[in-house]
């Protein structure tokens, strides 16, 4: 009985450590391809409509949506696309002596030859910086989770996206 009891012990350390290494190896894989970041620029251009429903200007429930090419970190090379879907949160304003106020939470989908990303938060009307939460995407960013910085300027808005 000694023995049989034995090998059902070395059975069972054994396999525990092919669990553990299994794990250990499934834990520590990365898909092929992934990128652990993302850098790019979108300049504004291309379409955009706003959609103001029943008061004069833009007020709670108000909508923008635009779509444009997505340039490089460098501006220089077209590397996708964006899709924009903002709702107004708070009155848009543009007073001449307090400057810009408002706010959108907006949601982009940025189309990239590896795949999409999705992004959304709350975007201040204006120059500024945005912290956006990443939500998801497809293709090479099939399990994408991170947060992006967004940085709106006179010339576009600058995403740098960390993947996590």
């Amino acid at each position: 009985m000694g023995s049989a009891a034995g090998i059902s012990r070395h059975r069972s350390v054994i396999v525990f450590i092919i669990i553990i290494g299994i794990a250990a190896v499934w834990l520590t894989q990365r898909p092929a391809g992934a990128q652990t970041s993302e850098h790019v620029f979108w300049s504004g251009s291309g379409k955009a409509t706003f959609l103001n429903f029943d008061q004069p200007g833009l007020r709670l429930g108000d909508r923008l949506a635009a779509r444009g090419p997505l340039l490089d970190a460098a501006q220089t090379s077209r590397v996708g696309r964006s899709y924009l879907d903002c709702v107004v949160m708070n009155k848009i304003t543009d007073d001449p002596v307090e400057g810009p106020g408002g706010l959108y939470w907006c949601t982009y989908l940025l189309k990239l030859a590896d795949g999409h990303l999705t992004l959304g938060g709350l975007d201040a009307h204006g120059s500024g910086v945005s912290s956006f939460a990443v939500l998801g995407g497809s293709g090479a960013y099939a399990d994408a989770s991170g947060e992006a910085t967004l940085t709106d300027t006179s010339e576009g808005t600058e995403f740098v996206i960390d993947l996590t």
